[in-house]
């Protein structure tokens, strides 16, 4: 194995001697892996340095592309995506892993800044309602009630009965304790937790509107979803930035009255990056990309309210 890597590591074959070949299939090697078998030249029978380097590499992915690949994603609208389809792809993080590691990162810096405290209810628990009368819920002309007024759907067994009253109790019982609870910012800490997620689910939606918003320009849906991937890092990784700004105010106050106008930034950055990035990807002149960011726009904030609503009434009923 050492004179493989060895001949490896030197100039191309000569007729000094001959070319190493695969110590699996025989095949000549022309690289670190056999191009016919895959096996790597490399095994575990090495230094243990040159193993975790590999490791790292694989899967932490901890190289130099990061570095190329997180500044033009933050700074470059567009870059990434015209660099992907002009070939030059291994220079930079992969679209999906990229999206893939930022969404996750994002989705757990989330999770830790919203910091629900209140006491919830417990499944089996009895939850009334008479706590907080803004927190009631309306069922048959009556308020909720899991005892004397439960809901009841007639076509389902009666544990998914059960199991949906369990529900609506956490939910009335957290709402109630949410609105006593004097930090109103739960509530905006809670809608920004939900865009991870939301995003994570309405990427593939939202690379099917721009195929139809380019359904003359004769494109894959794997380039628009190409496209949908950066778009969707870079506000994975404006949130993580907003997110870093809020736990910086809140823990040195001296520079609380600089983060909140470096969020407002942010803020307007993300909208603007869309529409440069969608004019530099597919090309198209002012007019009909401005015409054909706000129908987008439009349609996906909808899609994008929804989701997330729908994350935050989980995310109360199940916290």
């Amino acid at each position: 194995m050492n004179e493989t890597a060895a001949a490896l590591a030197g100039a191309p074959p000569t007729a000094a001697g001959p070319a190493p070949a695969c110590q699996n299939c025989g095949t000549p090697l022309l690289g670190p892996h056999c191009y016919r078998c895959g096996q790597p030249v490399n095994g575990l029978v090495r230094h243990f340095s040159s193993i975790m380097g590999d490791f790292a590499d694989s899967v932490l992915n901890i190289d130099a592309r990061v570095f190329r690949t997180l500044w033009p994603l933050f700074a470059r609208p567009g870059f990434l995506s015209r660099e992907y389809f002009a070939g030059r792809r291994v220079r930079y993080v992969s679209p999906v892993r990229l999206f893939v590691f930022l969404s996750i990162v994002t989705f757990f810096v989330a999770q830790l800044m919203v910091g629900f405290s209140g006491d919830a209810a417990v499944i089996g628990d009895p939850v009334t309602v008479e706590d907080d009368g803004t927190a009631n819920v309306q069922f048959n002309g009556r308020d909720w009630d899991p005892k004397t007024n439960p809901v009841d759907i007639g076509w389902l067994p009666a544990f998914a009965d059960r199991w949906v009253n369990e529900q609506i109790g956490h939910g009335v019982a957290n709402v109630a304790e949410l609105k006593k609870s004097p930090n109103q910012e739960r509530f905006k800490e809670a809608l920004l937790g939900a865009v991870p997620s939301t995003l994570f689910v309405l990427l593939p939606i939202f690379a099917l509107m721009l195929k139809l918003a380019y359904l003359f320009k004769r494109r894959l849906y794997m380039e628009h979803l190409i496209v949908a991937l950066h778009s969707h890092a870079f506000l994975c990784l404006a949130l993580l930035l907003v997110f870093g700004l809020d736990a910086l105010g809140e823990a040195i106050p001296a520079l609380a009255p600089a983060t909140g106008p470096a969020e407002g930034l942010l803020a307007l950055w993300m909208p603007l990056y869309l529409l440069l990035m969608q004019k530099r990807v597919y090309g198209q002149g002012w007019p009909m990309t401005l015409l054909k960011y706000g129908v987008l726009g439009i349609c996906y904030s909808l899609l994008l309210s929804f989701g997330m609503v729908a994350t935050v009434v989980a995310s109360i009923v199940w916290m």
